[in-house]
C-alpha cells in the first residue's frame, strides 16, 4: 500500500479499511464512503428520539471539511470556521443520512464548500455550506495523534453532549453543556458539528420549533472533553409564523466559543 503521506492518500486508505477520521466519527457510525479531490460523500446513520438537525450537523461539517482537505498537502489540516445548512425536508428518526460535498472555491487558505443531504431514498433533506480554514496554530500539530475506533452502536447527539436546561430569564434562555469525549475531533477538541448541535438545539427549544435556517461561525474550540459549555439563546422576534433567535455558546468566564442564528417560517 502506498506511503503517500498527502491527506487525500490519508482519506482513500482510510475509506478502503472502513476507519473512522475522529472520535466524533467512530461514536456516530460518521462513515466516508468515497473520496476524490475536491468532493467525497458520507453516510450516517441517525438515532430515533435523538435531534435529526444535530444529526444532520455533523454530518454536513464532516463532508464539507473533508471536500477541502482532499485538496491540501502533506501536514496541512483544516478547521471550520462557518457552517450553514437550510432544511429542505423531515426524515424520519432511525433513517440513515448522505450527504455528497464539493470544495467550490479555494484561495489564502481558506475553502468554500457546499453539501446536499439527502435521506437513503435519495430525496433532498438539506441544502449545506461551510467555509473552512487551514490551522496555523498548535492544533495543527496534535491531528493524527488519536486512533479512534468504531462505537459498538451509533452514539445519539444528546450523549455526545450531555446538557440540561436552565430557567428562562428576561435575557433568553440558557442550555448547560458538559462535551463527552467522543464528541472530540482529529486535533482531540470539540469544534464544528458536535459543538453547532448545541446552538441548533438551544434555538428549537426557545424558538418551539426546528429552524428551517441555521447558520453558525465559530471562533475557538473547546479544548477538553467534560469543559462547560453554555448555549444563551435570545428569541429576536417570536412571531405565529415568523420565528429567529441568536444563540451564543461561552464558557464559563464568558468568551465565546461561537455565535448562530436560527429562522423558522411556518405556513
Amino acid at each position: 500500500m502506498s506511503d503517500d503521506p498527502s491527506p487525500l492518500a490519508v482519506l482513500r486508505r482510510l475509506t478502503a479499511d472502513g476507519l473512522p477520521l475522529a472520535p466524533v466519527h467512530a461514536a456516530t457510525h460518521a462513515e466516508l464512503t468515497s473520496v476524490e479531490r475536491g468532493c467525497c460523500a458520507a453516510r450516517l446513520p441517525t438515532v430515533t428520539g435523538d435531534g435529526l438537525l444535530e444529526s444532520l450537523l455533523i454530518l454536513a461539517d464532516f463532508t464539507l471539511g473533508v471536500s477541502y482537505s482532499s485538496t491540501l498537502r502533506a501536514g496541512d489540516r483544516i478547521v471550520t470556521v462557518r457552517l450553514g445548512v437550510q432544511l429542505l425536508g423531515r426524515p424520519l428518526a432511525g433513517e440513515e443520512l448522505r450527504a455528497t460535498a464539493q470544495l467550490d472555491d479555494a484561495s489564502s487558505g481558506v475553502g468554500l464548500s457546499s453539501a446536499t443531504v439527502t435521506d437513503r431514498e435519495g430525496r433532498p433533506v438539506a441544502r449545506c455550506v461551510g467555509r473552512n480554514a487551514v490551522l496555523t496554530d498548535d492544533l495543527a500539530g496534535r491531528y493524527g495523534r488519536m486512533a479512534p475506533t468504531w462505537s459498538t452502536r451509533p452514539t445519539p447527539w444528546r450523549m455526545l453532549m450531555p446538557h440540561r436546561g436552565e430557567d428562562p430569564t428576561r435575557d433568553g434562555t440558557t442550555m448547560v453543556a458538559h462535551p463527552d469525549a467522543t464528541s472530540l475531533n482529529s486535533a482531540g477538541v470539540v469544534q464544528g458539528g458536535a459543538l453547532a448541535g448545541l446552538a441548533a438545539r438551544g434555538l428549537s427549544h426557545a424558538l418551539d420549533v426546528i429552524p428551517d435556517d441555521f447558520s453558525i461561525s465559530f471562533i475557538r474550540p473547546v479544548r477538553a472533553a467534560g469543559q462547560p459549555v453554555m448555549c444563551r439563546v435570545v428569541v429576536e422576534h417570536g412571531g405565529r409564523r415568523l420565528r429567529v433567535g441568536r444563540a451564543e455558546l461561552v464558557d464559563e468566564q464568558g468568551r465565546l466559543y461561537a455565535v448562530a442564528g436560527g429562522t423558522a417560517f411556518r405556513h
